[in-house]
């Protein structure tokens, strides 16, 4: 993964993520919530981007995004940053969402190991990828944590995994 060429990227194309990608978004993020509950708190969107789960749930969510202007077009508490090295304590969520976000990367077992961390006892961590990408790595990558609930989210697909309490 090039980080700097696709924070550059997202950067270029913020103002018109919504307008493109939500009407896809939005039935992945129903789906994942729908699968994990409202009541797990706080809330971390990791890859946030604008901030369309927050939206779309009309749940507060803390969100982290590489991309300063995607960040810019949303509203909440928001934080710059990668998925790999997240700035949060550990077990501080209830609940992790990560929608696409991984979809750039090679290898996705250390923004999984550094999600993982960031859950609380009790915890989902819940994640969602474009079916085209390397299932197979991230599903492996998850298998080491326990027990993986997998969703169908047409066309792609979703991840939860609860942390023991």
């Amino acid at each position: 993964m090039d980080a700097a060429f696709f924070r550059a990227t997202y950067d270029r194309f913020a103002a018109q993520y919504d307008a493109t990608f939500e009407a896809q978004q939005r039935p992945k993020i129903e789906g994942l919530m729908a699968a994990v509950g409202p009541h797990l708190a706080p809330r971390l969107d990791a890859g946030c981007g604008t901030g369309l789960a927050s939206r779309i749930t009309g749940l507060p969510f803390i969100g982290i995004d590489a991309s300063g202007a995607m960040l810019r077009q949303g509203s909440g508490p928001r934080v710059q940053g990668d998925l790999y090295r997240l700035p949060f304590a550990d077990a501080q969520f209830g609940l992790v969402l990560c929608v696409t976000a991984l979809i750039d990367f090679t290898d996705p077992t250390p923004a999984v190991e550094a999600l993982w961390r960031a859950l609380k006892p009790g915890g989902v961590l819940a994640i969602c990828v474009l079916a085209r990408e390397r299932i197979s790595l991230l599903h492996t990558a998850l298998r080491r944590l326990g027990p993986v609930t997998r969703l169908a989210l047409r066309p792609d697909v979703g991840f939860v995994i609860r942390r023991s309490a």
